[in-house]
């Protein structure tokens, strides 16, 4: 089984309940899992994006510390999540390619991932899917070079866009080829995979964005009939990602439905 939700922004002066309650409308089924990100980590359940989803939904919660996060405050979070009784999934600095090298990420998570793991919290590694398709030459190779040690690492996670891709002409390659290498590698080492976000933009052809957007489920399904289901897929519900056309809503809503 695999959980399909979304990240929501609220729209100006919409409240996050309230942009949670409108996506739930719009789609027409409660969201039982929810992309959400706090910058610098809080010590409290309370003070952090998962307050919206304690008692109602799973949480892929995204925080970024750096090395001077006193662990304290890791500590105080981590056991917090776990008398709160939410559900999550933790992602350290998600998409550290473009933020900072290779040693300094894997230096950051093995700091940072310790905490929550000791309490029972998962904890993993998401990378933009075109870092991990980059050769093992470049350093910013997110495979490579921002991998920590597999016993320390409970998920990865991928972020995908098909952005420059999708044009009145041109089709976006579908989500078996484009993953085929992040599949390998978690596969090869035992670890399961998700998909952090993922989306198309509005203005793109609708046609050819519907028909990515189906290849999303279709790559869901065949994970799933290899023993290997994705963890999670996450549309990102905000910006130009909206789902305002119908053809795109319904692919969301047929993937949420036969992936579940």
């Amino acid at each position: 089984m695999t959980l399909v939700g979304a990240a929501v922004t609220p729209l100006t002066g919409q409240t996050w309940t309230a942009a949670i309650s409108a996506f739930e409308t719009l789609t027409d089924r409660p969201m039982p899992v929810r992309r959400c990100y706090d910058g610098a980590p809080p010590s409290s359940v309370s003070a952090s994006q998962l307050r919206y989803d304690v008692g109602v939904r799973k949480s892929v919660y995204s925080i970024k510390p750096t090395m001077s996060t006193p662990l304290s405050a890791l500590q105080a979070l981590a056991s917090d999540i776990v008398a709160k009784g939410a559900q999550c999934d933790v992602i350290i600095y998600h998409e550290p390619v473009d933020n900072m090298s290779g040693d300094a990420f894997v230096s950051l998570y093995k700091r940072s991932a310790p905490p929550f793991r000791a309490v029972g919290v998962k904890v993993g590694v998401c990378f933009t899917n075109y870092s991990c398709n980059l050769p093992y030459s470049d350093p910013r190779s997110a495979l490579r070079n921002y991998w920590p040690d597999s016993g320390m690492v409970d998920f990865i996670a991928i972020d995908e866009y098909p952005i420059g891709e999708i044009t009145s002409t041109t089709d976006a390659a579908p989500m078996d080829a484009r993953t085929r290498r992040v599949c390998q590698f978690a596969d090869a080492r035992g670890i399961s995979l998700g998909l952090a976000e993922y989306g198309v933009d509005a203005s793109w052809d609708v046609t050819k964005s519907d028909r990515w957007l189906r290849s999303v489920t279709d790559w869901g399904r065949a994970r799933a009939s290899l023993g290997h289901p994705l963890r999670w897929a996450n549309y990102f519900h905000s910006g130009v990602y909206r789902l305002t056309h119908a053809e795109h809503l319904d692919a969301y809503s047929d993937t949420a439905q036969l992936l579940k």
